[in-house]
């Protein structure tokens, strides 16, 4: 007697079925465990240098110290240079810190460790905002600050520029070929200086100094280089994994300007960034020390 053969048809079609099903579980499970085991490398493989360490070594606090010494003079020379500007206070942020320079996909790649001291005078003036500017170049100059950059690189010449591109950074700038009215725009300058003695700008991540210099009125705030995280009214360090602070005194330049524009006109921002120790390698390092040139300070 004949056996009809759909049961055995019906069977083997949920065998297969049953199999494959089985071998799309086994994927993804190999797959989950697969990404798992890739993200836990990528994490291992992901810690960054000792940061710590470098920052704390005998030589990088001694490159400190002298940094140290060197900004305070600096920014207390340039105060008694300004006798018709009204200090508010100076900020401070030291800290040493390197960062992934492949951030997404492979192995990172590590930044060389950076030990930068960064220190930002406040000032407030009034007066005739185009005497004034002539005035703090003709001090930068004297304590042998040059502009960096393309030009315009000294705050006259971005004032020029801006008033002649129709920015009007004073109420004097229609004679200087502004086509806005007196006064229509708020100054607001920015603009970088290397020691006079250089032959090049500082090269990011490289030893040296700059000086930025912003001035500006209401309702600007100048721009500051404060070494942290200035956003919406708070003041914050950078918390990444490369990162460590030796010292950290901050003032939150929203708030300083603030104050001062309720008696004053101008606000002057000077961020004196000071990049004293470079690490490449755990045992190669470049120290701002006594084996590489300071620029001196004038007296």
């Amino acid at each position: 007697m004949d056996h009809p053969t759909g049961g055995r048809g019906r069977a083997g079609t949920l065998a297969d079925g049953c199999l494959i099903a089985v071998l799309v579980a086994v994927g993804v499970v190999c797959a989950l465990v697969l990404g798992a085991l890739w993200q836990i490398h990528r994490t291992l493989d992901r810690t960054p240098p000792n940061v710590g360490a470098f920052a704390h070594s005998a030589a990088t606090r001694t490159a400190d110290a002298a940094a140290a010494r060197m900004s305070s003079a600096r920014l207390t020379n340039l105060t008694k240079a300004l006798p018709w500007a009204v200090p508010l206070g100076t900020s401070e942020a030291d800290s040493c810190q390197t960062e992934n320079q492949n951030s997404f996909i492979g192995p990172a790649r590590w930044a060389p460790i950076n030990c930068a001291r960064s220190s930002v005078l406040y000032l407030a003036f009034d007066g005739d905002i185009r005497t004034r500017l002539h005035q703090l170049d003709a001090v930068l100059a004297e304590q042998e600050w040059a502009g960096s950059g393309p030009s315009p690189n000294t705050l006259t010449g971005m004032a020029t520029w801006m008033s002649q591109a129709g920015g009007d950074p004073s109420p004097d700038a229609s004679q200087q070929g502004s086509t806005k009215p007196p006064g229509s725009r708020p100054i607001c300058l920015s603009t970088t200086y290397s020691p006079a003695t250089k032959k090049h700008d500082l090269r990011h991540g490289g030893l040296g100094v700059r000086l930025r210099v912003a001035v500006a009125e209401l309702p600007c705030t100048p721009t500051a280089e404060t070494g942290d995280i200035q956003t919406g009214g708070t003041l914050e360090k950078y918390a990444d994994d490369g990162t460590v602070y030796l010292a950290w005194h901050p003032l939150l330049t929203d708030t300083v300007s603030r104050s001062a524009y309720a008696a004053h006109r101008y606000v002057a921002a000077f961020s004196l960034v000071d990049s004293y120790a470079v690490q490449s390698t755990p045992t190669t390092s470049a120290l701002a020390t006594d084996q590489v040139s300071r620029p001196a300070v004038p007296q």
